[in-house]
Formats: structure tokens, sequence, C-alpha cells
């Protein structure tokens, strides 16, 4: 049977947040949300949209503080350090014990831009665990994405995939994207799949301070202040399990 972990970004955001929670809790599913910082520190009753989550048994993740960058991108050592520690005090006793991170990838892509040496190194010092995904279906564009989402599934034993708890476009849930999303539950549980709250192996990038994954395509050889990328050969990349 084929598998699927249902994850989400960039929120929280009442009362989209509480709709993916109703259609989440009336389909018996578990999944993660990854929560932005400086929503929770400016966003009325963001924490309770958390607390809601966590106590329905859904993992609580970080997904930066600012949301406005990659760590590759940016010319600072100390990006994770100034985007994770935030967001994990703003999250307090909400976050999951595995201090589940995701970075903050441009468009969802995974490539060069994701980290620098420095920000790996940084991962591994802080015991983060990194999880990644294996589909995004750019829901934020609208559309049939319950229909790109299902055909990029396809081809896939276990899925682990990214979608979002916040408004795309003025108005309600109704006018949102995220509408869809108890029609792409019961057409996914339709074709058979299985959902389930772990991640799919290739969607956890580090974790314990260990690489559990390739990442040398995910790293700039960019170092802070050299204003140019060059590929390095980083003993810390071999830090594999």
């Amino acid at each position: 049977m084929k598998r699927l972990t249902l994850t989400f970004d960039n929120g929280p955001e009442p009362p989209f947040t509480h709709h993916v929670l109703d259609v989440l809790a009336a389909h018996g599913i578990k999944a993660t949300f990854f929560a932005i910082g400086s929503n929770l520190r400016l966003k009325p009753d963001a924490h309770a949209a958390l607390r809601r989550a966590k106590s329905e048994g859904h993992r609580i993740g970080n997904h930066t503080y600012y949301h406005a960058y990659s760590f590759g991108d940016v010319d600072r050592d100390d990006a994770v350090e100034f985007e994770v520690a935030p967001t994990f005090a703003q999250l307090g006793e909400l976050a999951d014990p595995a201090l589940l991170v995701r970075p903050y990838c441009y468009g969802g892509v995974l490539d060069s831009r994701v980290f620098k040496p420095a920000d790996v190194e940084a991962f591994l010092t802080g015991g983060y665990t990194c999880v990644l995904y294996n589909s995004v279906p750019r829901d934020w564009e609208g559309g049939d994405w319950d229909q790109r989402a299902l055909a990029d599934m396809a081809g896939r034993a276990w899925t682990t995939m990214v979608l979002h708890d916040i408004a795309m476009n003025p108005g309600g849930v109704a006018e949102q994207p995220i509408a869809k999303l108890d029609s792409f539950i019961r057409q996914a549980k339709a074709a058979g799949y299985e959902f389930t709250q772990e991640y799919s192996p290739d969607a956890v990038l580090m974790a314990g301070g260990k690489i559990l994954q390739p990442i040398d395509h995910l790293v700039t050889g960019r170092t802070a202040g050299s204003g140019a990328e060059r590929r390095v050969s980083n003993p810390l990349f071999n830090r594999r399990s």
C-alpha cells in the first residue's frame, strides 16, 4: 500500500489552520505543522491554534522566524541560530521533542541555496531534525492543486507532501486553495493511500547530530563574506549514519 504524509507550512493562521484541523479530525489523520515564529508573535490566536493541533495529536515543527530567505543565500554564518532559536522560543512546550525544523526553500525547490556549510554544522550541533519533502503540488497557485498532487504521488511509494494552512488570496476559507483539502484526502483514500504521521526516509535529512541522506546538492560553496559561490569539500558532509 502506498503511503502519504501530510505536512503544513507557513502557519499558524486562524481560521485557516482550524479548518485544516477540522478536516484532518474528520478523517482521523495526524499531520505535522511547521510554524513561522513571527506568526506566533504577531497573529492573534496563533498559539491557540497550535495548542489545539498538539492536543489533537499533531506534531509541531519550526519553519524559521521570518520565512524570508534560504540559509544558503544569506551572508551570515549564524543564520540558523538567528531564525531557528527564536521560533523555538515562541513554540515553547508546543515544539515536538525531536526539534523538527524545515528550512525555507524558494518555491519549494531543493537546490544548493538551502544551506551553507555553517548551516549544516549548526543543524548537527543543535541536534535538530531537518524534515524536507518529496512533493510540492504548489497549492499556493490555486487551481486544481489536488489533481497535481495526485499525479505527483502516483509514481512514488511514500510521499511526504507540503501544503499550507494559510490564506493565499482575499476571502474566507471557501476562497482558499485549502478548501480542497477534504476532496483531496477523499480521492487519495479512494486511490488506496495509507496516511501516516511518520516521514518518508528521504525527507529526513538530518537528526540527532547525524546526516542521514545525501546532502551535497543542497549546500552552496558560499561562505559568509566570500561574495561568491565555490564548491568545497567539507568533512562534516561525510557524517552520515
